[in-house]
């Protein structure tokens, strides 16, 4: 019976010694493992918790090229250093955001180094000054570049057409373009059936109009007026963004309010009068929320607190900053609409603050700042993200309509190409670098949009600002 318990004491020791010496192996060996390169029969929230979190600038210095699919899921290619790509002031489909990654300077990138020529470039300059011919970035850069969903969308929409006249025509052969119209219709699935509420000014309501015009398609406005509710519905998706228009964040309509016909100005009010009746068309088919929310608001508010003196008599000073009371005012305001869209659609709807866009007149761009910190101080402190379109296009003036709102053209699509971006991840979708590397699996299904939101929530609030 001793003999029994000898051996036994001494089986469970060499188990436990066996364990021991495994789990040492392990943790030695760990760091060379291989990384996950796939993630399309993975559960996404595993997969962001064991994806390594290390320095890119180390895992590109490995050998596997920038675009690579073993880089962190959570990495948001619009809060990295930039510039804006366009061929040209009116070109739509040559446009994109082009990142600033790490191992940009590396030798793969050779061909961004300066070139000069043997001529001048014209007869006023010196010889021997440097020459830069207009040219698209390296392909290496484009190819990391987010992607471009706007040209897709548009894309998409030519070549539809171009199939109905094909079909009309008699004809049954499967062209080219129609094996792409195919392939962007694969693509492009998540599409379907989604909601986006964009409550904003009018900056934002013209971008709207823009991917309805892009797509033989009108901007819809509320029998109340354009400044009260209107959108942008696609049949061929069924996808609306809908926009409440927001008037500043002023609690009454002053005296000295500039646009008369604007009968109703305070967000309660508003909120009941024009936004609501329009609630069906916002819910998405989870039942209760758009699929992701785009707050704004600042211009009317830099209007309304500039020109408040006038109520007793004293004079605007557009070049003036604004003072703490003015901005605690405000932040407390924001913080109210916000808490507003949270108690009607939930706490776990994803919401975006954009960032500020600027005036074409200089001097009052300083209170528009204080008002963009303010904002963002508010977002932050409500666990919100910002969507760095003004700060993205700061100073590109020559882009504008008139002094406030922004164009049709490279702008446009920039602003498009962002908000199907954050769209995508509502649904699931994951980008690294350009590469899609998991898609949402069916444009159909219900999805669990604050789950998908909440992967990369985290990361991204934290992100690096450059």
């Amino acid at each position: 019976m001793k003999w029994t318990h000898s051996r036994l004491f001494l089986a469970i020791v060499a188990l436990i010694g066996i364990v021991t010496f495994a789990n040492l192996l392990q943790s030695f060996y760990r760091p060379y493992l291989p990384t996950i390169t796939s993630l399309s029969t993975t559960n996404r929230s595993d997969v962001h918790e064991n994806i390594s979190h290390e320095d890119s600038a180390s895992r590109i210095s490995s050998g596997q090229g920038v675009k690579n699919k073993n880089l962190d899921i959570c990495e948001n290619p619009y809060l990295q250093p930039g510039y804006v790509w366009y061929s040209n002031t009116t070109e739509e489909t040559n446009t994109t955001w082009v990142p600033f990654y790490p191992s940009l300077l590396d030798e793969s990138y050779s061909s961004t180094t300066l070139e000069t020529t043997g001529e001048p470039v014209d007869p006023y300059t010196s010889d021997g000054d440097p020459y830069f011919p207009t040219e698209q970035p390296p392909q290496e850069l484009l190819d990391v570049s987010p992607h471009p969903w706007m040209q897709d969308i548009v894309r998409h929409y030519k070549l539809y057409n171009s199939s109905l006249a094909l079909k009309q025509g008699g004809s049954s052969s499967r062209s080219r373009e129609v094996l792409e119209r195919e392939e962007l219709e694969n693509r492009l699935h998540w599409l379907r059936n989604r909601r986006i509420l964009i409550v904003s000014d009018s900056v934002d309501r013209y971008q709207s109009e823009y991917i309805c015009n892009r797509l033989g398609l009108e901007l819809i406005n509320s029998n109340k007026g354009r400044q009260t509710a209107s959108w942008c519905h696609i049949p061929m998706w069924n996808l609306t963004l809908m926009n409440w228009h927001i008037a500043s964040v002023s609690p009454t309509k002053p005296a000295w309010w500039w646009i008369q016909s604007m009968q109703i100005v305070n967000v309660e009010e508003r909120w009941t009068e024009y936004y609501l009746p329009t609630l069906n068309d916002t819910i998405g088919m989870n039942g209760k929320s758009p699929d992701l929310i785009l707050f704004h608001t600042g211009l009317w508010d830099h209007t309304y607190f500039i020109r408040a003196p006038e109520a007793i008599g004293g004079k605007a000073s557009w070049a003036r900053s604004l003072n703490w009371r003015e901005l605690r005012f405000y932040m407390q305001r924001v913080r109210m609409v916000i808490t507003m869209l949270r108690e009607q659609f939930g706490d776990d709807v994803p919401i975006m603050c954009r960032s500020v866009t600027l005036k074409k007149s200089l001097p009052s761009n300083v209170s528009i700042l204080n008002l963009d910190r303010a904002a963002r101080f508010v977002c932050n402190e409500l666990d919100i993200e910002i969507m760095e379109f003004g700060e993205i296009i700061r100073g590109y003036f020559e882009f504008y309509k008139d002094m406030v709102h922004i164009d049709r053209g490279p702008l446009s699509v920039l602003w498009a190409n962002m908000v199907f971006w954050y769209l995508f991840r509502t649904q699931g979708g994951v980008e690294v670098r350009g590469d899609l590397i998991e898609m949402p699996s069916n444009g159909t299904e219900i999805v669990n949009v604050a789950k998908e939101w909440n992967t990369c929530h985290g990361d991204f609030m934290n992100a690096k600002r450059y």
